[in-house]
């Protein structure tokens, strides 16, 4: 019994959550999104008025449309409709994508098997594997991560290594607010998690019942 009221009181939580992000997605698009289109305009009559424009005053211009167009991306991500049409794969090549573009840190996405899963877990999944990329930058220092989806025996695996310094104890799943995040959405989808490291880097091991991802 308090399994389930867990189990409910975290998807109540994340419930809140997207009911939230969907409030802020119309809040980005409707307001800021629109105090941005006017303040282009008048950047753009200003420009028409004046003989030479003065080259801070261009720059502000491209700078303020590509604000403007990253608004718009982050607005339809968080519109209810594109929470219920989430794709995991697809977002999470984009999530890779967007890393390796820096060249700083190379991700490597092997998926060895594809399965249906919840729309609204999928997101679930995405955020605790997100989580678990951000850890292996910003604390473990790694250059090379690896994700690999696989399944056996009924059972979806998902496992992320990198080659950083490995995850300090302090760092363990009782103390850190992100790991706990993880556990909690892991428990969510009726999974395990377990963590691994050592001075050669740090590997995520999920665990989930194929037949519970696949249920709303």
């Amino acid at each position: 019994m308090q399994q389930q009221f867990q189990q409910q009181l975290l998807k109540s939580q994340i419930e809140t959550q997207e009911e939230t992000i969907t409030a802020l997605g119309r809040e980005l698009h409707d307001n800021v999104g629109q105090l941005l289109n006017s303040t282009k305009m008048l950047i753009g009559v200003t420009q028409r008025t004046i003989t030479n424009t003065p080259e801070t005053l261009t720059i502000a211009d491209e700078t303020l449309g590509k604000a403007i167009h990253e608004l718009r991306g982050l607005s339809k991500s968080l519109s209810k409709e594109w929470l219920q049409q989430f794709n995991l794969i697809d977002n999470l090549k984009n999530e890779v994508n967007r890393i390796n573009a820096a060249n700083q840190i190379h991700v490597n996405l092997q998926v060895l098997h594809v399965i249906t899963i919840a729309s609204n877990k999928q997101i679930i999944l995405f955020r605790i594997i997100q989580e678990a990329l951000q850890n292996a930058i910003k604390h473990a220092q790694a250059k090379v991560i690896d994700i690999k989806f696989h399944q056996a025996n009924h059972v979806f695996f998902i496992n992320i290594v990198d080659d950083g310094i490995g995850m300090p104890i302090s760092n363990a799943p009782s103390n850190g607010i992100g790991l706990i995040n993880m556990q909690q959405r892991t428990n969510l989808l009726g999974g395990t998690i377990q963590w691994h490291a050592d001075q050669n880097g740090t590997a995520v091991n999920i665990q989930l019942p194929i037949k519970s991802l696949e249920n709303d």
